[in-house]
């Protein structure tokens, strides 16, 4: 192959890939749509009602439900809505370095043995156990959630077997 048909080749491939890239990039804003807080509430809410939970509005504007004796937070951010976090976090009552130590331990076996969850110790030193994921649209945590909470129990399983 001439050097000329290698570079004709290369052309023909890049052109129509740029024009894709610029037309993406030049319709993206306009194609995205966006959500106020109280849609991303609404949204959140009504599922998990429909689902069995009794879903609440925080005092920040997230959705929190209770779930087996547990309490979990879904964040509702209008500024990035196709962001999900979902979170469980609980006081832990023993706040001396060594228990601080062992949390970190079972922290640590539940974030790398469990797919998704993240878990660590948040600004007071309480465990919180964290799936965050980018959907296309909002309502599209409803394919995973019963998923996202079968994980996030295993992951809590992890970290308990280790205290």
């Amino acid at each position: 192959m001439t050097t000329t048909m290698k570079k004709t080749l290369l052309q023909r491939a890049v052109l129509p890939a740029a024009v894709c890239a610029a037309f993406l990039m030049a319709a993206g804003p306009s194609l995205a749509q966006t959500y106020t807080k109280q849609q991303l509430q609404e949204t959140y809410s009504k599922f998990l009602g429909e689902e069995g939970y009794r879903p609440e509005l925080t005092p920040s504007g997230n959705v929190r439900f209770r779930r087996e004796g547990k309490t979990y937070v879904i964040y509702a951010d209008e500024k990035d809505p196709t962001y999900f976090r979902l979170t469980l976090s609980f006081s832990a009552e023993d706040k001396s370095p060594a228990m601080r130590s062992k949390r970190l331990e079972g922290l640590n076996l539940a974030t790398s043995e469990t797919k998704v969850i993240k878990a660590y110790l948040d600004s007071d030193g309480d465990p919180t156990f964290s799936a965050e994921m980018f959907l296309i649209v909002p309502g599209d945590f409803k394919t995973t959630l019963a998923r996202l909470l079968r994980a996030m129990d295993s992951a809590y399983e992890k970290y308990q077997t280790k205290m």
